[in-house]
């Protein structure tokens, strides 16, 4: 996973740096961590598109899912995972309005993350990432729920 370019837009220090630390468990160090819109903009400015957008739509200024449209209409993340504490209806509707502008998602999840969870969704993207955008899995919320089954990424030698 060393390979991935992850932006992670989230405006809780805590949070941010939680999920920035499971990347880096996953073995994912190429991390775009941004805590505001304007930070994210800069950062891709800077930096370019990256694999994996991880976006928080409940921000103290702004709104995530600008981020999202921003995303899919440059074409500057190849996928995006949505991980909010907003309700379950919003997530749905952020995750649908993505897809109907090109943008893939991997998930829409409810805080807190969790680092298995975020393990398979990294190893599903870098399991399609040879096939083309419009194939790769729409993982369902259900999906998500049980993961107990899956290997967590120290058992996993990750």
């Amino acid at each position: 996973m060393h390979s991935l370019k992850v932006l992670v837009l989230e405006d809780n220090p805590f949070q941010l740096m939680a999920i920035h630390q499971m990347l880096n468990a996953c073995g994912v160090f190429d991390v775009l961590a941004a805590d505001s819109l304007e930070n994210a903009h800069a950062s891709l400015d800077k930096r370019g598109t990256v694999d994996i957008a991880i976006c928080d739509l409940a921000l103290e200024q702004g709104d995530g899912m600008d981020m999202v449209r921003y995303l899919a209409r440059e074409r500057l993340a190849h996928a995006v995972i949505i991980l909010s504490c907003t309700e379950r209806r919003r997530l749905d509707a952020a995750a649908h309005c993505a897809r109907q502008q090109g943008l893939p998602v991997l998930a829409s999840l409810q805080k807190p993350a969790s680092a298995s969870v975020l393990h398979c969704l990294l190893q599903a993207y870098l399991d399609t990432a040879c096939l083309p955008r419009e194939s790769l899995p729409k993982v369902e919320v259900e999906e998500l729920q049980d993961t107990a089954q899956w290997p967590s990424p120290a058992r996993q030698g990750a």
